[in-house]
């Protein structure tokens, strides 16, 4: 549409041409290729493409828009009449459309009808200027037409409407009094151009036009001063020649006025001077007279009439109003009086509805009922139905509309108005079942129309309900909906979405085949099916390269890469758990050509990197995430983590801090270690040191911790001492996850210790010390619980001792607060490497707790407090108390 707005239609062309070749179907791209045709003059082509998309989509209403405009140009009128009828059904208050609709019956030579809408919307819609400016120029047409034909009562008739709608246009005086002079009615058309004057006193058309009449009238007394007052002295020295030889044969009114004085009542007197007073316009005198002939012989109707007339001449509204009302009270019965009566209390009703003072117009409006004729009752009719909808009294406009259909029971519109007059009463039950009616006798094109305003209604009906959280309903009034129109889009996608909110996936799925069986290039229906398969994860896979082979094939529909998105979002995450990182870093890898921006996605793959221990891989997409304000400290602390983690060098250094329960005596270890990492290697180096009263010890440490593959796993180390150490020690495990026992695991060892004895209370035949360990580790959640099974073999005696530690993970692995305990009949492997016990054989117990936390992002530190309890070779208990620190700085 940008292109065709900016005026370029030939790339706008090309480029509707590529979308109908992916979307033959798509109603919006037939409409915009009719749009173009028309645009270029080829109306066929045009009419073609329109029907086209109005065949796919009935509700186009731009489609039907350009078709009005194509069969006008091609003088088609009936048929544009009927595209102009549907899209009033859809918008009833369209008022350009119902302009549109009077063009088309003039240009169908249907003038009456054309007439009688102009008229129609012109009294519904008072306060439109263009509407009043186009009905003020018919009436000026049809006056033309009907003096054309001779039909002088006719014009009469279309010049008064003329005048009441335009009375500051001076033409509409002098036409209605011409049309009276043809008409043989002299005193009247004078009349209009004395109405004329009051508003224009110095327009010379209408002062020669009433110079004229009066002239022909042999009114001289009252055309004589008329024209020395205006200062048309040339027309004065004319017409006074002409009233002088006039006079000499006139003098009847004089002779009557004589008479009425000598005699009030006289009825022949009284008419006589009334007349001439009233057609030389001495209006003050002729109401004069009306007084002294009441005085003389009391009220009466005619004496009323003629004082009516009187006023309106004279131009005084309100006296006019004020008598034909008293003329009502008293002559009720008198047809003329009744019409005058129900002419003033019409423009009354009026003019309080453009005041908006719609309570008093409705008491105005039943008084024209009562006593106007069949078309001033239809205009208040409707009138007073209007009236009550702005005054939200829906129950009082539905009563009157009620009256209108039992007037007209085959208008479907007021039907319309009923069913949109139950929505606004909320009765939405009752609205649908007024439409329904209609629907159930009408047929064909005509039934398409209008279940078009049948979906209208129910998407409104539909939305309240949402809005208001009424669920539940909204689905029942949507499949109320598709049993009247079954492959309605919008009613499917309706069902479809409250189905699924109201907890019924399987009803919602029912709806997406549906939708898909009907609108088979609509991939919203396929996306919402593949929505309610991926709920089950076993379908996550069939999900994934069902929408892979949509979205490879329509690769910028943005709806259908967000549904892969997401699919390619769970299946990664199931992948992932499945130890399965590179096939999901695959998939992502795709989802992410065609939605770069998805953060999520890159969140997700920074999760299967890290499961790889890819962690600078990790540490960059997983920092894409953007966490809310409770996530943002625990968020912040694991990107901490990943990216300690992606670091390949570390230093660490190690205190231990160990005393005995029954003295005073510190006996401290401190250590450091250097370690490297290269692809699946970790090379590490440790230097320990202890002073003790003998002197001080000293021990080098080698390990290689090696990655063969996602499971298995080595560490070898090595180390020599020269005292307070095994003076030789050599360890060997091998780690390994167990999928079939959930993820578990499993550790096995074996080591080689040369223990020194010098300082130690133990008495060994033998120094040497194998070791086997047996261990597990499995992760719940945060949760982390290792035990570990030691065998010693020791001077030909066995030895063993058990561990476990649990782990709870705070923010990140390296954030962690962890508990300990243990038991053997020998302490655990660390203390025998570190020889901090006097011997190496004691029944003994161990409790600990201790805490993880990184200070910045490449540093951590830990403590860890242990309390070990230990028989000694006296058969004595003591206790045993060590507290380690450590310090971690990765580089």
């Amino acid at each position: 549409m940008s292109q065709f707005d900016l005026g370029k239609w030939e790339e706008g062309k090309k480029t509707i041409d590529l979308g109908l070749k992916k979307y033959p179907f798509d109603s919006d791209l037939k409409m915009l290729s009719g749009k173009y045709h028309h645009h270029k003059g080829q109306n066929e082509k045009a009419r073609y493409d329109l029907v086209k998309a109005l065949q796919i989509n009935p509700d186009n209403v731009d489609a039907k828009q350009i078709l009005v405009n194509v069969e006008l140009e091609t003088k088609r009128y009936s048929s544009a009449i009927c595209y102009v009828n549907e899209l009033l059904e859809v918008n009833p208050y369209w008022r350009g459309l119902w302009r549109k609709k009077i063009q088309l019956y003039k240009l169908q030579g249907n003038y009456i009808e054309a007439n009688r809408l102009q008229e129609r919307i012109s009294q519904i819609y008072p306060d439109d200027k263009e509407i009043r400016n186009d009905y003020i120029y018919a009436l000026e047409l049809e006056a033309a037409a009907k003096r054309k034909d001779g039909n002088i009562d006719g014009a009469i008739e279309v010049s008064k409407k003329l005048l009441k709608e335009n009375p500051d246009k001076v033409e509409n005086y002098i036409l209605m009094s011409n049309d009276y002079l043809k008409a043989g009615d002299l005193n009247t058309a004078l009349s209009y151009i004395d109405r004329g004057l009051n508003t224009f006193p110095n327009n010379s058309e209408l002062i020669n036009k009433k110079a004229g009449i009066l002239a022909e009238q042999k009114k001289y007394d009252e055309l004589l001063p008329f024209l020395q007052k205006k200062g048309y002295s040339q027309q004065y020295s004319y017409y006074l020649m002409e009233a002088a030889r006039y006079a000499k044969n006139q003098e009847t009114h004089i002779l009557y006025g004589k008479i009425f004085e000598a005699e009030p009542g006289n009825e022949e007197a009284f008419e006589n001077v009334f007349n001439y007073n009233l057609s030389a316009g001495q209006y003050g005198e002729a109401l004069r007279l009306i007084k002294v002939q009441r005085n003389a012989t009391g009220n009466t109707k005619n004496l009323y009439l003629k004082e009516l007339t009187t006023y309106k001449l004279m131009g005084n509204e309100s006296k006019s109003i004020a008598l034909t009302k008293s003329l009502f009270e008293r002559y009720p019965n008198d047809a003329d009086v009744q019409y005058a009566y129900v002419m003033v209390v019409f423009e009354d009703a009026k003019y309080k509805m453009s005041e908006k003072r719609y309570a008093e117009a409705i008491d105005e409006w039943y008084k024209v009922i009562q006593y106007g004729d069949d078309e001033l009752i239809y205009v208040a009719q409707n009138s007073i139905f209007n009236a009550h909808i702005e005054l939200e009294e829906y129950l009082d406009a539905l009563n009157v509309l009620n009256e209108l259909i039992a007037l007209e029971p085959t208008n479907n519109e007021l039907y319309l108005k009923r069913a949109d007059l139950y929505y606004k009463q909320n009765n939405y039950n009752m609205a649908l079942t007024s439409y329904e009616n209609i629907l159930d006798k009408s047929s064909g094109n005509q039934k398409t129309r209008y279940l078009s305003g049948y979906g209208n209604i129910s998407t409104l009906i539909v939305k309240d309900l949402i809005e208001a959280y009424r669920l539940n309903e909204a689905l029942q009034y949507t499949e109320r909906w598709l049993e009247q129109d079954p492959k309605n889009k919008l009613a499917l996608r309706y069902a479809i979405n409250l189905s699924y909110q109201t907890n019924n996936p399987e009803k919602a799925y029912q709806y997406a085949d549906r939708g898909n069986t009907a609108y088979p290039d609509d991939i919203f229906f396929l996306i919402k099916m593949a929505e309610i398969d991926s709920e089950n994860p076993e379908n996550y896979q069939e999900v994934y390269y069902l929408l892979l082979e949509k979205v490879t094939a329509d690769p910028y529909n943005q709806e259908l890469i967000n549904a892969y998105s997401q699919i390619t979002e769970l299946y990664s995450h199931q992948l992932i758990r499945g130890n399965k990182s590179p096939d999901a870093i695959m998939n992502l890898n795709n989802a992410l050509r065609y939605s770069p921006n998805n953060n999520t996605l890159k969140y997700t793959k920074g999760i299967a990197y890290e499961k790889i221990k890819n962690y600078d891989s990790a540490y960059y997409y997983q920092s894409f995430y953007v966490p809310s304000p409770q996530e943002l400290r625990q968020f912040n602390h694991y990107l901490y983590y990943l990216y300690y983690k992606s670091l390949d060098d570390q230093i660490g250094l190690y205190h231990l801090r160990s005393r005995p329960g029954e003295a005073d005596v510190i006996s401290p270890l401190s250590s450091f270690s250097y370690s490297h990492t290269k692809r699946r290697n970790t090379y590490t180096g440790r230097v320990n040191y202890a002073g003790r009263p003998p002197g001080k010890g000293f021990q080098v440490q080698a390990a290689w911790l090696r990655e063969w593959n996602r499971k298995t796993s080595t560490l070898i180390d090595a180390a020599v001492a020269n005292q307070f150490f095994p003076k030789i020690s050599v360890n060997a495990s091998i780690y390994r996850d167990i999928d079939k026992l959930k993820e578990v695991n499993l550790e096995l060892g074996v080591g080689y210790r040369f223990l020194d004895t010098i300082g130690s209370n133990a008495n060994l035949g033998s120094t040497s010390m194998f070791n086997i360990v047996l261990g597990a580790t499995k992760v719940i959640d945060d949760f982390r619980i290792n035990a570990r099974f030691n065998s010693f073999l020791l001077d030909f005696k066995y030895l063993y001792n058990v561990t476990v530690n649990g782990r709870y993970t705070l923010w990140s692995p390296k954030h962690y607060v962890t508990a300990m305990a243990g038991f053997g009949s020998s302490p655990d492997i660390e203390l025998l490497d570190y020889q901090i016990y006097n011997g190496f054989s004691a029944v003994n117990t161990m409790v600990g707790a201790g805490f993880t936390y990184m200070l910045a992002k490449n540093v951590s530190f830990g403590i860890l407090g242990t309390w070990y309890n230990y028989k000694t070779n006296d058969n004595d208990y003591r206790n045993f108390h060590n507290i380690f620190l450590n310090l971690n700085v990765a580089f």
